[in-house]
């Protein structure tokens, strides 16, 4: 069976697939590239970031 060396395999992550604006994708990959971070590191803290502000909120 194939494996890649270029990405590992981590089996705590999950592949989703959604749809984002045009124009807040273009933001999120600029501000990557001047962090010099992947733009999915971006969005995850951005997830975190809601989860943490709703976290003691009753919904």
């Amino acid at each position: 069976m194939y494996t890649s060396e270029i990405r590992k395999k981590n089996h705590d992550r999950k592949n989703v697939n959604t749809t984002l604006s045009k124009s807040l994708y273009e933001e999120i990959k600029f501000l990557a590239k001047k962090l010099d971070k992947p733009a999915n590191e971006l969005i995850e803290e951005g997830m975190v970031h809601i989860l943490n502000q709703y976290k003691n909120k009753k919904l």
